[in-house]
C-alpha cells in the first residue's frame, strides 16, 4: 500500500521519507524506533500538537486484529513521562454531553413514573413473589447464553461459511473496544426489560392475542397463520425499524443514542455486542417487534376476507361481511410467533459474532 516515489497517487499512502518532507521545519521525530510499514496507519493531522500514531510491533501470530490501539506520543511529553494531556473538549461536545444527561434523566424519570402507575409492566404474570420472578430472570438469562453458543455452533457445524476480511490470518488490525462500565449497565438495564418483554409475550400468546383469537393447537395450524404471517412480520418489522434507525444516524440524534452501539468495530461477543446499546434504542427495536407482530395478527383475517371477496365476486355472487370480520385479530399462529423470535434472536448474534 506505500509508494516509494515522491508523487502521491490516488489510494496511495505517503511513505514516511515523503511524509517527513512535508513536516514544517524543526520539530522533533517523536520515536526512534523503525516502523513497521505494514502495520503503519494513516498519518493523522492535528493543530501544532500531536505527531504520527505508529505501530512499531508486529502483531501476534492469533486474533492479531484483536491487538490494542497504538498509543499516541506528543511533542511536549518528556522521556518516561506517563502523563498524556487530554484536548480540551469542543463546546459542540459540551452542549452534546449535556443534552445526553438531560436525555438520559427524563427518560429515567419517565421510566420510573411508568412503572409506579403500572407495576404489573414487570410482572404480567403476577407470580407471588420476588423469588420465582428473579428465578425466571436467571432461567432465560442462562437460555440466551446458550443459544447464542448454539447458534455459532450450528452455523459452523452445518455451513461451510467463509470468515470476513477482518477474521482472516493476517488480516489488519481493527479495533476492538472492551466492555466498559457504561456498556455493563446497558446491558443489565436492557436484560430486564428483555425479561418483561419476554413475560409480556407469553402472557400475550396464552391469552389469545389482542382479540383472544389467536390460535394456540397444533390443529389450527395453516399456511396463513404460518408462513404468510411470518413473511408479513418480517417486512411490518423492517418496515417501520429501518426509518427509525436511519432517524437515529442522524447527527443530531446520533451522538445521544446510536453512537454507544457503533463504539464496537470488531464484534465478536454475539449477543453481548447485539445487546450492548442504549435502553431508549433497545426499547426502539421491542416496539417494532410488537408492532410487527400485531400487525400480522390484524392483516390475515383482512387478507382473507379481501380473498373470499374477490374470489366471490369473480364467480358472480355476494358476500356479506361484517367489518368486524376484517380486523378480527388471529391470523397469526403462536407457533408463528415462537419461530419468528429464534430467527430474529439468531440473526441478531451472528451479526455480533
Amino acid at each position: 500500500t506505500y509508494s516509494d516515489s515522491s508523487t502521491l497517487t490516488k489510494n496511495r499512502r505517503p511513505t514516511v521519507n515523503n511524509f517527513n518532507k512535508q513536516r514544517p521545519a524543526g520539530r522533533k521525530e517523536a520515536s526512534n524506533a523503525t516502523p513497521n510499514f505494514a502495520l503503519l496507519p494513516h498519518p493523522i493531522y492535528l493543530k501544532e500538537s500531536v505527531t504520527i500514531i505508529m505501530c512499531t510491533t508486529p502483531p501476534s501470530s492469533s486474533y492479531q486484529h484483536m491487538s490494542p490501539p497504538p498509543s499516541r506520543t506528543y511533542p511536549n511529553m518528556t522521556k518516561g513521562s506517563s502523563f498524556v494531556p487530554l484536548p480540551r473538549p469542543s463546546l459542540r461536545a459540551q452542549k452534546q454531553r449535556l443534552t445526553s444527561i438531560l436525555l438520559d434523566s427524563a427518560t429515567t424519570l419517565f421510566v420510573l413514573y411508568f412503572l409506579y402507575h403500572n407495576p404489573n409492566y414487570l410482572n404480567p404474570w403476577s407470580l407471588p413473589n420476588a423469588t420465582l420472578w428473579l428465578g425466571g430472570f436467571i432461567l432465560i438469562r442462562c437460555a440466551i447464553a446458550f443459544y447464542d453458543h448454539l447458534v455459532v455452533c450450528l452455523i459452523d457445524s452445518c455451513f461451510k461459511c467463509k470468515v470476513l476480511p477482518t477474521r482472516e490470518p493476517g488480516a489488519p488490525p481493527v479495533r476492538y473496544v472492551e466492555l466498559d462500565t457504561r456498556s455493563l449497565v446497558y446491558l443489565c438495564l436492557n436484560a430486564f426489560n428483555e425479561y418483561a418483554f419476554v413475560m409480556r409475550l407469553t402472557h400475550y400468546l396464552s391469552q389469545g392475542g389482542m382479540f383472544q383469537a389467536l390460535p394456540l393447537k397444533l390443529s389450527e395450524v395453516s399456511l396463513g397463520n404460518t408462513l404468510l404471517a411470518l413473511g408479513i412480520i418480517f417486512v411490518s418489522m423492517d418496515m417501520l425499524y429501518a426509518p427509525l434507525h436511519h432517524l437515529m444516524h442522524l447527527p443530531s440524534l446520533y451522538p445521544l443514542i446510536h453512537k454507544h452501539h457503533h463504539r464496537q468495530h470488531f464484534p465478536t461477543r454475539g449477543y453481548l455486542d447485539a445487546g450492548n446499546e442504549h435502553p431508549i434504542e433497545h426499547m426502539i427495536g421491542i416496539i417494532c417487534v410488537w408492532f410487527a407482530l400485531m400487525t400480522a395478527e390484524l392483516m390475515m383475517p383482512s387478507l382473507l376476507c379481501l380473498g373470499d371477496k374477490l374470489w366471490y365476486e369473480d364467480a358472480g355472487l355476494s358476500v356479506l361481511s361484517s367489518p368486524s370480520e376484517w380486523v378480527r385479530g388471529g391470523g397469526v399462529h403462536a407457533i408463528t410467533a415462537f419461530i419468528f423470535f429464534q430467527l430474529h434472536a439468531a440473526l441478531a448474534m451472528m451479526n455480533h459474532s
